[in-house]
């Protein structure tokens, strides 16, 4: 008889001893003061942080949420303090909510944490933070900042999520050295009012790598964009933001400038795009010292962009430039070599339509049916001259060609009105119109010597 009731004593302080091996908060709120999790904790329900309470995880914790809608809400701080060697796994179901700051305390970090599956992995309200060597895979959205958070990004890995930093409303994050791979959507998003550096990164393979929507006031710069559907895209960004020092290299589109964006390029590489910079809809960046080399087309111009082009190589493209659309380039002071094709005209570059009929109020006319708020559309031109210039360069091999032919030849690596003189266009009657003609003379004698990316 004692023997068995030894056994069942025993046995009882085992089950107890497992049981309390995994403890499970479901906790609705943390004390004041400091609370440590650590190896294995399970989160049920929803947790609150409040001001005056620290939550620390110790490095090798993992956090088993059971719950979609277990989110943590974090008003005091929390410290994730994983190590390479012993990172913070967050194990989650589809949909969770992620760890959500609300005006929260100074002293918020995440370090070496694993987030897998999350709708939004963080979140932050006007609270500062960091996130360092961590990694968040097929989340919704990774790190939403929806207003006025300014948190440190640094040396994470982003992968297969649908989009890795969302940065709204007057957020300044600073954005350095992670790697971003694989985005259904963007990689990072931007607008109303939200700036934030964001240099030193890599993107690969994402449908979109950076998104800005609205003006944004920094600078983006010594990223490498690799292999992306569409690398950088600027919408109505006015003059920002500062582009330098970047490499692009075999994305589908490097850099699409729209919608009265104008923001400054310098001192970039773009090589193996198929399209490397692509100017639309007003889309009038300055382009200065970058290289263009072995792209499909270099320089894409269309419906009244103009952009400022200076000091820049244009080596071994197919197309170095494109003019549509009434699109009048100020080029100047570049190297051209080995390109296929200099500079070719689209049949909708044609000032003569544009005295006759004109776009101005057709656009207008269009953005009304779509409701856009654009103010900017009046500051539209509406006079055209009938030439785009692109004297004062140099052509390299091409020169010798030039002397021969003099000031108005029709030349195999121009494309212009003497190619195609006259076109019609459907919609505008039987009327034909004629294509602008390119200027090429006078032309340099020698290449530009700071031509190019300048070291940094």
């Amino acid at each position: 008889m004692l023997n068995r009731q030894m056994r069942n004593r025993v046995s009882a302080a085992i089950l107890l001893l497992l049981l309390s091996a995994i403890p499970a908060f479901a906790l609705k709120q943390l004390p004041a003061g400091e609370t440590v999790w650590q190896d294995e904790v399970v989160l049920n329900e929803a947790l609150r942080i409040p001001r005056g309470s620290t939550l620390i995880v110790a490095a090798g914790s993992k956090i088993k949420v059971t719950s979609p809608s277990a989110n943590i809400d974090v008003s005091g701080v929390i410290q994730v303090r994983g190590s390479a060697r012993r990172p913070v796994v967050i194990e989650s179901p589809p949909g969770w909510q992620g760890i959500n700051f609300v005006e929260g305390e100074k002293g918020s970090l995440f370090s070496a944490i694993r987030v897998d599956g999350a709708e939004s992995a963080i979140s932050s309200i006007a609270t500062d933070f960091s996130v360092t060597d961590s990694v968040f895979t097929n989340c919704g959205t990774a790190i939403k900042l929806l207003r006025e958070a300014s948190p440190r990004i640094e040396k994470n890995r982003f992968e297969d999520n649908e989009m890795a930093i969302d940065n709204e409303m007057r957020s300044n994050p600073l954005i350095l050295e992670n790697t971003f791979v694989g985005h259904g959507k963007t990689a990072i998003l931007a607008s109303h009012n939200s700036r934030g550096r964001i240099a030193g990164n890599t993107f690969e393979n994402n449908e979109q790598g950076i998104g800005l929507l609205q003006p944004y006031p920094d600078v983006i710069e010594d990223n490498i964009f690799t292999n992306n559907r569409l690398a950088l895209y600027c919408n109505q960004t006015k003059s920002t933001p500062r582009i330098r020092h970047n490499r692009f290299v075999d994305n589908e589109i490097a850099l699409v400038n729209y919608s009265f964006a104008y923001p400054a390029l310098e001192d970039n590489r773009f090589i193996g795009n198929k399209m490397a910079v692509r100017n639309d809809q007003y889309g009038s960046p300055l382009l200065q010292n970058n290289l263009f080399s072995k792209n499909g087309t270099a320089l894409y111009n269309y419906r009244k962009s103009n952009p400022k082009v200076e000091n820049n190589i244009f080596e071994e493209n197919d197309l170095a430039m494109f003019c549509d659309y009434s699109s009048y380039p100020t080029i100047r002071n570049n190297n051209f070599s080995g390109n296929r094709m200099g500079v070719e005209l689209g049949i909708y570059q044609s000032a003569d339509w544009e005295k006759r009929s004109g776009s101005k109020k057709l656009m207008q006319k269009e953005a009304m049916a779509r409701k856009s708020k654009n103010t900017m559309l009046s500051q539209a031109p509406t006079s055209f001259n009938d030439i785009v210039d692109v004297s004062g360069n140099w052509w390299s091999d091409r020169t010798a060609a030039l002397e021969k032919a003099g000031k108005e030849k029709n030349l195999p690596f121009f494309f212009d009105r003497r190619d195609k003189e006259w076109v019609t266009y459907e919609g505008f009657g039987p009327e034909s119109y004629r294509i602008d003609r390119i200027v090429y003379s006078p032309w340099l004698t020698k290449p530009v010597r700071d031509a190019g990316p300048r070291s940094q």
